[in-house]
């Protein structure tokens, strides 16, 4: 599993980052998902809140991108990661269709 997280305004945390590979481990249970995944962690002092953007490649799909945002970065990793989720099984249902 390859992947690259920036963090922007934040703090690099070793316990959100095991949480975020545990996330992501699932993007591989589909097999078209290719090994680079790419995500963006950013704080924002303003709103204190955090903005999680994540970017998954898929062959001939391109890039599969989810944003979200939340107070707690915990809840925004689960729901860019969610967002991802769905949008792969819809990638996967339509290459069923293609066969």
């Amino acid at each position: 599993m390859n992947y690259t997280i920036r963090w922007k305004d934040c703090d690099k945390s070793d316990a959100v980052t095991k949480y975020f590979e545990e996330k992501i481990a699932k993007f591989f249970d589909f097999e078209f998902v290719q090994d680079n995944v790419k995500a963006e962690f950013v704080y924002y002092s303003k709103n204190k809140s955090f903005t999680i953007r994540i970017n998954v490649s898929v062959p001939t799909k391109g890039v599969i991108r989810a944003e979200a945002n939340n107070s707690e970065i915990l809840t925004a990793i689960n729901e860019s990661c969610d967002k991802i989720i769905d949008q792969l099984r819809r990638v996967k249902t339509q290459f069923k269709d293609h066969n």
